[in-house]
């Protein structure tokens, strides 16, 4: 199996179609991880993130017709969570990127990078797709799973193999697109909202961080290259606002149909739920009878 974990707190953007749909569209075995607990350390609805499930939940559907898995509805996770507490110094808190320059700080937010950690162990996977800013949770992870491994005097904890995605899809603003620094966009989103996105991007001839950048990644085609620095900025845009309209369109009539039939599908996920639910408590209670939990 293979782990791709996406949190909740907001919609799949193109972000997330750079970094974790489109490296592994072509795999036949994928378990697509929601993260919806981590979504309740930030400011946001509890209806917010259910609704954003289903509809993430349909997107992923329309990619890859494969298997989901819920964090909220194994409570196991939560008892691995608590064992990971106990072997971790709160003085190391201070490297975690996710705590810098936060205003309000939860102990949700405090926590986020041992919980991730617990998803890794609990959910089973051989494969697990990172970003290139995860890597410190792959540190994190591996200190831990020493540790623990280390005090029981045995390997009660496997091995996972790590694929980091280093490539990095600027926004508008020139920063990373991602939901928490609100310059994403919906990756079905309209022609009207993509050509309000595109036109954001200001006039540069620079290629990182700018609308060639972006065209790049979402297209891969050298021929935007050409029309970028031949073109004139604006006929560029409209070309490629056209092409990147097109190049979802056959998943977007996927998603749609999806969503029309929404409770249809809803049981057919969680019913996929149910069945990864019990490989789960299986694979814990195994390791919790090992260290007599």
């Amino acid at each position: 199996m293979i782990l791709l974990g996406i949190n909740s707190s907001g919609l799949i953007h193109y972000g997330n179609y750079i970094s974790i749909i489109k490296p592994v569209m072509y795999y036949n075995l994928k378990r697509i991880f929601l993260a919806d607990m981590h979504s309740l350390s930030k400011r946001i609805l509890t209806f917010k993130i259910i609704k954003n499930k289903i509809i993430i939940s349909l997107v992923v559907l329309s990619f890859f017709k494969n298997i989901y898995y819920y964090q909220s509805i194994n409570k196991n996770i939560l008892k691995l969570f608590w064992l990971i507490l106990c072997f971790y110094n709160k003085n190391k808190s201070k490297f975690f990127h996710s705590l810098n320059k936060k205003k309000f700080l939860s102990f949700g937010k405090l926590c986020y990078p041992l919980l991730m950690c617990s998803d890794i162990i609990s959910t089973n996977n051989k494969f697990i797709f990172v970003g290139i800013d995860q890597l410190q949770h792959i540190e994190l992870y591996k200190k831990i799973k020493n540790k623990i491994n280390f005090f029981f005097g045995f390997n009660i904890i496997k091995k996972n193999i790590f694929i980091v995605n280093n490539k990095i899809l600027y926004s508008y603003n020139k920063k990373k697109m991602s939901k928490t620094n609100k310059n994403s966009l919906f990756i079905f989103s309209n022609f009207k909202e993509i050509n309000v996105f595109i036109n954001k991007f200001k006039n540069t001839q620079k290629k990182k961080k700018s609308i060639l950048n972006f065209s790049l990644n979402i297209i891969n085609n050298n021929l935007i290259r050409k029309i970028f620095f031949y073109k004139n900025i604006n006929v560029f845009k409209k070309i490629v606002l056209v092409i990147i309209h097109e190049k979802f369109v056959v998943f977007k009539k996927l998603f749609l149909l999806y969503l029309k039939n929404i409770e249809k599908n809803i049981f057919r996920i969680n019913k996929n739920n149910y069945f990864l639910h019990n490989i789960s408590n299986l694979n814990l209670n195994n390791l919790f009878n090992k260290i007599n939990l």
